[in-house]
C-alpha cells in the first residue's frame, strides 16, 4: 500500500530556482509585489480591479465550482500558454528530480498543465464541502473521488515554504481512520518537493493562519508500466485522463 509521507531534496538546486525564477518574474511586474510571499497584499492596494477583488470577499470558495477563479490562478494559465519556457523548465525538473525515482520505467506519465495554488493569509486554497464536519477542516476530498487514475502519484513543489495552516494536511496512509486532526501536516522548503499517495489519501485545507501566501505547483504522475486509458473526465478541465489530453508522456 502506497504512504503519502514521501520528501524529497532537490539535487540541482541552480536549475530549479530558474524554473521558479520565471513565474516569479511575471507576478513582480505584474502586480508589483517583491516576492510571491507577499501577494496577498495587492488585496489592499490598487493593483486589482475590483471584479478581481470579488473572488476574495469569501474566506472560503466552493470545492469544484468556484475555488480556481482566483485572478493569480488565471493569469499563471495565461502565461503557461504564451511563455514556452515555463513548459520546458516544468518538463526538465521532472526529468531532472523525478524520473530518477522510477529507474525501471522508461518513460512517465506526467499531466500536461500543472496546477497553482494561492494560500493567502485569512483564506482557504480549496473550497467546502457539505461533507466537511467542521468550518476549520475545508474541502476533505481524495483524488479518486473525482475519476482520477489509481494510478497517479501526486507531486508537490513549492515556490514560497509550506508550513502550519499555509499548507495541507494528508493521512499518512490510505484507510488510516485517523481523526482529521491527527493528519500529517505538510512541511515543505524551498530545496524539497512531496510525492504523495493523494488519489486514495484524504487531505484538506484549513484557513491559512500565517503572514505569508503559500504559492506552490502540483501536478500528477503515472508510471507508464502502470497507464491504462479510461473514459472519464477531469472535473476541473473535461479533459479525458489519456495521453494527449490531460497527459503527456515523457
Amino acid at each position: 500500500m502506497y504512504k503519502c509521507n514521501k520528501i524529497h531534496t532537490i539535487s540541482n538546486i541552480s536549475e530549479i530556482m530558474n524554473f521558479k525564477n520565471v513565474i516569479t518574474s511575471y507576478y513582480k511586474k505584474k502586480y508589483n509585489i517583491d516576492k510571491l510571499e507577499n501577494i496577498h497584499l495587492t488585496l489592499k492596494n490598487n493593483i486589482l480591479t475590483e471584479e478581481e477583488k470579488l473572488f476574495y470577499k469569501n474566506k472560503v470558495a466552493l470545492f469544484g465550482k468556484t475555488d480556481r477563479k482566483s485572478c493569480f490562478v488565471k493569469y499563471f494559465y495565461e502565461i503557461f500558454d504564451t511563455d514556452y519556457n515555463i513548459l520546458y523548465q516544468y518538463i526538465n525538473f521532472i526529468k531532472n528530480e523525478i524520473k530518477p525515482l522510477f529507474p525501471n520505467e522508461k518513460h512517465l506519465i506526467i499531466q500536461k498543465t500543472p496546477n497553482i495554488r494561492f494560500h493567502l493569509p485569512g483564506y482557504s486554497n480549496i473550497g467546502s464541502r457539505e461533507t466537511d464536519i467542521s468550518k476549520n477542516i475545508i474541502g476533505v476530498h481524495y483524488d479518486g473521488e473525482f475519476g482520477h487514475p489509481e494510478s497517479e502519484l501526486n507531486f508537490i513543489l513549492p515556490l514560497t515554504e509550506m508550513y502550519e495552516t499555509n499548507s495541507i494536511y494528508y493521512e499518512p496512509t490510505v484507510n488510516s481512520n485517523l481523526n482529521y486532526n491527527s493528519y500529517n501536516n505538510l512541511k515543505l522548503k524551498k530545496d524539497q518537493f512531496f510525492q504523495g499517495y493523494l488519489n486514495k489519501c484524504f487531505h484538506y485545507n484549513k484557513i491559512n493562519k500565517t503572514d505569508i501566501t503559500r504559492v506552490s505547483f502540483d501536478f500528477r504522475i503515472i508510471p507508464f508500466s502502470k497507464y491504462k486509458n479510461t473514459d472519464k473526465l477531469s472535473a476541473t478541465n473535461k479533459t479525458k485522463f489519456i495521453l494527449g489530453e490531460y497527459y503527456m508522456l515523457i
